[in-house]
């Protein structure tokens, strides 16, 4: 759960600036993601970050950002989680930059905010 979470975050992150990414920590938040994993997504700073969700933030901040290390972070999904993992995190991905770009085309992506996890 923490390394789609992860990947979802990620996603958001790449194309939102506040409303799309609260959701997607709400849901986080929801599922019984732990706060200090979801913060430390949001910071970026895989040294607090737990394993799983370490690989699922490696692997989605390198397919963002086309990284030419995105084969290591893919081998390393593959290896924990199968072929059924590399998919579920793609997937994972894709959907948490998919709310911010529809609002954006749509034209009501005017809004930025701070991001909150559970009150902070």
């Amino acid at each position: 759960m923490e390394a789609s979470f992860a990947a979802k975050l990620i996603g958001a992150l790449a194309e939102d600036c506040g409303p799309c990414t609260q959701l997607v920590v709400d849901m986080a938040l929801e599922a019984g993601m732990p706060n200090d994993q979801i913060e430390a997504v949001l910071r970026h700073d895989p040294r607090a970050m737990n394993g799983a969700t370490v690989l699922g933030f490696r692997f989605a901040d390198a397919v963002v950002r086309r990284s030419p290390d995105d084969e290591e972070y893919r081998d390393a999904v593959r290896a924990e989680w199968g072929e059924k993992g590399v998919i579920d995190l793609t997937l994972a991905l894709q959907m948490g930059r998919m709310f911010p770009m529809v609002k954006a085309g749509l034209g009501y992506a005017r809004e930025c905010r701070r991001i909150t996890v559970g009150g902070r």
